[in-house]
């Protein structure tokens, strides 16, 4: 019976040091920004610069990225289009 009693008072005082000396660590970090604040923006610097410029497809309108856009080059000017299906339009003279 002593040693069941022994036993609980250990593990009752391993828990209490663990619940003191681990809040000690808490304490000290407290108002610190770590590498683990995900979803704080403001600790993960300024976005990086916007390096695609948008074209609009002259016969749907649709704006999408230079380097996706498909080209059709006619009378030494480029044309970018969203689609196969935009560019074939602008191929046959039809627009919209």
């Amino acid at each position: 019976m002593r040693l069941i009693l022994f036993i609980a008072l250990l593990v009752l005082l391993y828990f209490l040091l663990k619940n003191i000396f681990g809040s000690s660590t808490t304490s000290r970090n407290k108002g610190r920004h770590t590498n683990t604040d995900y979803g704080s923006r403001k600790h993960q610097g300024p976005p990086p610069p916007i390096t695609d410029e948008l074209v609009q497809d002259p016969v749907c309108g649709t704006y999408c990225p230079k380097r996706e856009a498909l080209t059709y080059r006619k009378g030494g000017t480029t044309y970018y289009f969203c689609s196969e299906e935009c560019r074939r339009k602008f191929k046959k003279g039809k627009k919209g």
